[in-house]
């Protein structure tokens, strides 16, 4: 498999793969070390990037269209760098023991809790971002953006066997007992079987994407012996993995996703045939029974990890009744939009949010200590917590300004919206929960997400030919 023609190509694909792999099987990049490397990896995107502009200079192309696209993102940066020269803690001598006092005067200016943390997060997710940046910026062929897709769709599919054996075979640590997890609910190499839900989400949109934008059965004999066949197993193995790991609402954004592409694939068989006049009511049927068979073996294969679930719902629903409220997780996020409505417009630091909202904290276990968050299990209102108005409105502004390479674009194709769609469950689930807080999720989203960007532009570029 050729990946790319020039090297610069080249070398974006292959430090955009290198950093997926290694962040999925090093615990989902969710361990110091794991982190630490990830920062290194992806220090290396900054020089491609820089290589990028460079070349395209030298071919007389303007390299000011791409900064427009980040200068959001320099903003932000800007934003955090400014925060770290002002700590927004100071050191007391209380009781006996040295403890953290906010500085309210400092409230209306841009501050950090935690400057040290907020270096290193900035570190991270500039790594991860421009190294997925550049595939918008340097690949030139659709065959090289398919071919990062295909590599790292096959990377999930090992996983997800992976994760399934050790599922079935109980083991009750990492790779299979080798590694203890802090976590019991762990999936595959991921901590937090969230993590991997959110993870599966954006690697089924991949291959839904690859499989619809396969042309029918072209250079094939028929559909079983066509790449059809690998894709759709690879989206089946995917989709058990997801209520087999015990998540409830990747389960349901699963049942969203592939209702969706069930759709789709009923509509593509019934346009085929009738183009080749052929009856459509034959492949419909079969189509429809392949799908409910999947459906049942599906269920049938995570029985034990849904009945576990389901009954836990059950719990939850009648703790709610019994105590009128709509538990914990409601109220810890009351408690964090009261952390963010004290400093509205820059926050209280990137990566401050474990350190400020014991300050805040109102929850407490059934023994009555208080509960210690690292996460407020909601990136959007973390981010606000963390970087204000301000710092959300650049971080929204960085994420839409590629869509406006696409007002020209017209029609889509089935790659990009698939992959479009799978990025806009998972900016949907972080409402709820915390995916963007695993760097092997970020990674894989700012992959679909540039790539479903970049294939839609050179799709026009072929079409305006």
């Amino acid at each position: 498999m050729r990946f790319a023609n020039s090297r610069l190509e080249f070398i974006t694909a292959l430090h955009v793969v290198a950093l997926g792999i290694f962040s999925t099987w090093a615990f989902g990049g969710g361990t110091d070390w794991a982190t630490f490397v990830m920062c290194l990896i992806g220090s290396f995107g900054p020089l491609v990037t820089l290589a990028a502009l460079r070349e395209r200079r030298a071919a007389g192309q303007p390299s000011w269209a791409p900064l427009l696209a980040l200068w959001p993102l320099f903003a932000f940066n800007a934003l955090v760098l400014l925060s770290t020269l002002q700590p927004s803690l100071r050191i007391a001598f209380i009781e006996g023991a040295y403890v953290y006092v906010p500085r309210s005067d400092l409230s209306n200016w841009p501050s950090s809790a935690r400057p040290e943390l907020a270096l290193k997060q900035l570190w991270l997710f500039d790594g991860i971002v421009l190294s997925c940046f550049n595939v918008l910026l340097a690949v030139r062929q659709k065959r090289t953006l398919r071919n990062i897709l295909f590599v790292l769709g096959i990377n999930a599919l090992v996983l997800a066997v992976f994760g399934s054996v050790q599922k079935f075979t109980g083991a009750t640590g990492l790779f299979f007992n080798q590694v203890a997890s802090p976590n019991t609910s762990f999936f595959a190499s991921f901590i937090y079987h969230n993590h991997w839900g959110a993870f599966a989400i954006l690697m089924l949109a991949i291959c839904l994407g690859l499989l619809f934008s396969l042309q029918p059965w072209t250079g094939h004999r028929d559909f079983w012996h066509s790449p059809a066949l690998a894709a759709v197993l690879a989206i089946f193995f995917l989709a058990v993995t997801i209520p087999l790991s015990a998540s409830r609402s990747c389960s349901i954004l699963a049942i969203l996703l592939l209702s969706a592409a069930s759709l789709h694939g009923l509509c593509r068989v019934v346009r085929y045939h009738r183009a080749e006049g052929k009856s459509t009511v034959g492949p419909s049927i079969a189509l429809i029974l392949t799908l409910v068979i999947a459906f049942i073996a599906l269920i049938g294969l995570s029985r034990e990890a849904i009945g576990t679930r389901v009954a836990d719902t059950q719990a939850q629903i009648a703790q709610m009744e019994d105590t009128g409220s709509f538990g914990a997780r409601a109220q810890l996020y009351g408690d964090t939009w009261r952390m963010a409505c004290d400093r509205p417009w820059f926050g209280w630091g990137l990566g401050s949010y474990g350190t400020i909202f014991t300050f805040y904290n109102t929850l407490h276990s059934r023994d009555n200590l208080p509960q210690y968050y690292a996460d407020a299990h909601s990136d959007w209102l973390q981010l606000l917590a963390e970087t204000g108005a301000i710092g959300t409105g650049l971080y929204l502004l960085f994420f839409l300004a590629p869509l406006f390479l696409l007002r020209r674009s017209g029609k889509i194709p089935s790659l990009p919206r698939y992959l479009l769609f799978g990025c806009g469950l998972i900016l949907l689930y972080a409402w709820i929960e915390f995916p963007f807080g695993n760097p092997a999720v970020t990674l894989a989203f700012w992959t679909c997400y540039f790539s479903a960007v970049r294939w839609a532009q050179l799709d026009q570029r072929e079409r305006a030919r």
